[in-house]
């Protein structure tokens, strides 16, 4: 009875250690988009403050 039990136990334990292996790539990939996200929005800030795409050019610009 022993080793049903032994089963059982290796059974529920690669169980557990599949379910931790999803949610650490869930939290892996969230992590990727919201990097992804952030790095848009700083390229689109970057865009917008540089001040080549004014249209209040002045000579010193040119």
């Amino acid at each position: 009875i022993s080793c049903i039990i032994s089963c059982i136990t290796g059974i529920v334990a690669c169980i557990g250690e599949a379910i931790m292996a999803v949610v650490s790539c869930i939290a892996g990939a969230l992590e990727c988009i919201v990097a992804a996200i952030a790095s848009f929005l700083a390229g689109i800030f970057n865009c917008l403050t540089c001040g080549c795409c004014s249209s209040r050019r002045t000579a010193a610009t040119y």
